[in-house]
């Protein structure tokens, strides 16, 4: 089986933070500007996103064996996570947020774990692949 690559690389330094700062203030029902960036809930709601990777590799730990988490790995994701909180001026601590991305996570743990199969046997996925797996579900 191929190893997975999302190469994120392809959408540059930056991107993923910026198309959720886009996306997320939309689904809080606000327009999507420089504004809604600082905005406490939708700062919250990027942090959770970005919460997201370890705590998935933590679920998958407890059921798969063979699956061994790599903080170190999410180490940026979590600093991104606080920046964005800071910058929306709520306090740095990504715990609250982890905390609900695992439970969000778990709640969905069948659809993550088709998602992940469908992925296992392609080796790139541009934004616009994961985009149309994730609305044929």
């Amino acid at each position: 089986m191929p190893a997975l690559q999302l190469r994120v690389d392809a959408w540059g330094s930056g991107e993923v933070t910026a198309a959720l700062s886009r996306r997320k203030p939309i689904a809080a029902d606000k327009v999507a500007s420089a504004e809604a960036r600082v905005d406490p809930e939708v700062a919250e709601s990027i942090a959770v996103v970005l919460c997201a990777g370890l705590a998935s590799e933590r679920i998958a730990a407890e059921r798969i064996a063979a699956v061994r988490p790599d903080p170190a790995r999410s180490c940026g994701d979590l600093e991104m996570a606080r920046a964005e909180l800071r910058g929306a001026g709520l306090p740095g601590d990504t715990e609250p947020h982890e905390a609900l991305a695992a439970a969000l996570l778990a709640r969905h743990w069948a659809r993550v774990q088709t998602i992940a199969e469908r992925l296992a046997f392609m080796e790139e996925l541009s934004p616009a692949q994961i985009s149309a797996l994730l609305d044929s579900l």
